[in-house]
């Protein structure tokens, strides 16, 4: 399917109007699935591909990463990994059949590693605040708290499917704690950096060569937190790069107040979504993750088996 802005038409409300027929709790799957699909599907791919750089704040979850090397060594395929697992549990929904089986394979890739509950936390809070934060700042307008709600409610339901403690019980509850967290937790180290510049370069490597460069300080650029450019060891690009990658941000937002690419098309069914550089042929679903740590289970399947 060929990239979709020869698709553009004005906006109106018809998916607002699907999403106020749904219940942000027992209708918190639709209601994200329309939101990345039709309200705000750039918004929410790029706020959720850039979140990850926040989890890379913290040295405890860099420190066990860069001991893996995925990042630097192969951050196309973890990003891939990634977004395909989310759409496998999202798309269906984290409590059915499919989204269950999807997290037990989860689960057990990440039994092979040692995780605190807060770095589950952290991380699972970068699916549900920096999409709203993205969306208030640079989104044609905010979430509305349905939409806010529902996607609050997806995701703890995930949380709790993956056993996760002490959940907050609403979306501010959950930026409450995370502010406390990285109060606490948030540091510099290298590891941050090395990983953080493996996902950059990852990046990159799906943009046309001439704008490459370009990514570290367009990111800097966006990362409107300080506390998160500094913590990485990057630097904030001049101000005339800030100045102008605010202004085309605007001028996105106004734009889209009126004309959409996606009234009748899913984002997901795009070609540029479903590339996977990793799996030109498609992936398994339950191949997904690292090599090694699949090997091992599969190792452990054969010696129980006999």
């Amino acid at each position: 399917m060929a990239w979709p802005f020869d698709v553009i038409q004005r906006r109106d409300d018809r998916w607002e109007r699907a999403i106020d027929a749904l219940d942000p709790k027992s209708d918190a799957h639709a209601i994200v699935n329309l939101l990345a699909n039709h309200v705000f599907p750039l918004d929410v791919f790029v706020a959720t591909e850039l979140g990850q750089l926040r989890t890379f704040t913290i040295p405890s979850i860099t420190a066990l990463l860069h001991a893996t090397g995925q990042y630097e060594r192969d951050g196309t395929k973890r990003l891939d990994d990634t977004k395909a697992i989310l759409v496998e549990i999202v798309g269906p929904g984290p409590r059915t059949p499919e989204g269950r089986e999807m997290i037990a394979h989860l689960q057990k890739i990440h039994g092979h590693y040692k995780i605190s509950n807060d770095d589950y936390l952290l991380t699972l809070s970068v699916f549900v605040i920096d999409p709203a934060q993205w969306i208030a700042r640079h989104g044609w307008r905010p979430l509305r708290t349905n939409e806010r709600d529902a996607l609050f409610n997806l995701y703890r339901a995930m949380g709790e499917e993956m056993g996760m403690r002490d959940l907050p019980e609403d979306f501010e509850g959950l930026q409450a704690w995370r502010e406390a967290y990285e109060a606490r937790a948030r540091a510099y180290s290298p590891e941050n950096e090395s990983v953080a510049r493996g996902l950059l370069s990852a990046i990159a490597e799906r943009l046309p060569k001439p704008v490459r460069g370009a990514v570290v300080p367009v990111v800097s650029a966006i990362l409107l937190d300080d506390g998160v450019v500094e913590a990485l060891g990057l630097r904030r690009p001049s101000l005339g790069v800030r100045a102008a990658v605010g202004g085309l941000l605007a001028a996105r937002k106004r734009a889209l107040r009126h004309v959409t690419p996606w009234n009748e098309q899913r984002f997901w069914d795009t070609a540029f979504f479903k590339a996977y550089p990793s799996y030109p042929d498609g992936y398994e679903r339950m191949r997904l993750g690292p090599k090694k740590v699949l090997d091992r289970m599969d190792k452990a399947r054969r010696t129980a088996g006999t």
